[in-house]
C-alpha cells in the first residue's frame, strides 16, 4: 500500500479505535459521555500523528515521535472543547488509553 493509503487508513482505523477506547475508558472511570466528541477528536489528532507515513517514517523515528506528542496535546484540546472533562481528566483518559494500546502491540509483537 502506498504511504498516502497508510495515512488514511491510519487515521480512520486508528482514530475510530483510539476515540472508542478513550470514550471507554473515561465513561467507566469518570462518567464521560461523548462518544462522538471523542471519536471526532481522535481522527482530527490522528490527521497529525500520522503525517510521518507520507514521509515514508519509522513510527521511532525523532520526527515521528514529535508528532505523537504533538497529536496528544491536540486531542486533549479537542476533548475538552467538548466541554465535559477537566484539563485533569482528559489528560488522565488520554494516558490510559495510549497505555492501553501499547500493551495491546506489545503484546501481538
Amino acid at each position: 500500500m502506498s504511504a498516502f493509503g497508510n495515512y488514511i487508513v491510519g487515521i480512520v482505523f486508528e482514530g475510530v479505535l483510539i476515540g472508542v477506547l478513550f470514550w471507554v475508558i473515561t465513561f467507566i472511570t469518570m462518567e464521560s459521555s461523548s462518544l462522538w466528541g471523542a471519536v471526532r477528536a481522535s481522527m482530527l489528532a490522528e490527521v497529525i500523528g500520522n503525517t510521518p507515513y507520507l514521509w515514508g517514517l519509522p513510527a521511532t523515528s525523532p520526527p515521528a515521535l514529535a508528532m505523537t506528542l504533538i497529536a496528544a496535546g491536540m486531542f486533549v484540546y479537542f476533548v475538552i472543547k467538548v466541554g465535559e472533562l477537566t484539563l485533569a481528566k482528559a489528560s488522565y483518559g488520554t494516558a490510559m488509553t495510549y497505555f492501553v494500546l501499547v500493551a495491546l502491540v506489545t503484546c501481538n509483537a
